[in-house]
C-alpha cells in the first residue's frame, strides 16, 4: 500500500469522483490498466461507481458521516499482469 494522502475531505451529502493517477509513475510504456476496484474502510462512505482509463482511476463516493476518516484502497490490475495498490484518506466533514 502507497503512502496516504490526509487532505482530501468531503460533506456526508456529497457524491465527488477522485482520480488516482498510475500513470507515469508505476506503468511502463505499452502497459495499461484493464480493470480497477476500490474499497473503503473506516467509514459508512460507499465506492458508487469505478471508471478506468488507460492510466487513471475514477472513483465516485458517497455518503459517510462526519468525523470519519475513509481509507479509500485504489487496485488496479493491467493488461500485462501488473497489480498495484493506491490508498488515500478521505475525511467526511460538513462543508
Amino acid at each position: 500500500m502507497s503512502a496516504l494522502t490526509v487532505n482530501v475531505a468531503k460533506d456526508p451529502a456529497d457524491r465527488l469522483d477522485y482520480d488516482v493517477d498510475f500513470g507515469a509513475r508505476w506503468l511502463p510504456t505499452g502497459d495499461v490498466i484493464q480493470s480497477a476496484t476500490a474499497t473503503i474502510t473506516g467509514s459508512t462512505a460507499t465506492a458508487d461507481q469505478v471508471d478506468v482509463s488507460s492510466d487513471a482511476v475514477k472513483v465516485w463516493i458517497s455518503g459517510g458521516v462526519t468525523g470519519d476518516t475513509a481509507i479509500v484502497t485504489v487496485r488496479a490490475v493491467t493488461a500485462q499482469g501488473r497489480t498495484k495498490e493506491i490508498s488515500f484518506r478521505l475525511r467526511i466533514r460538513e462543508s
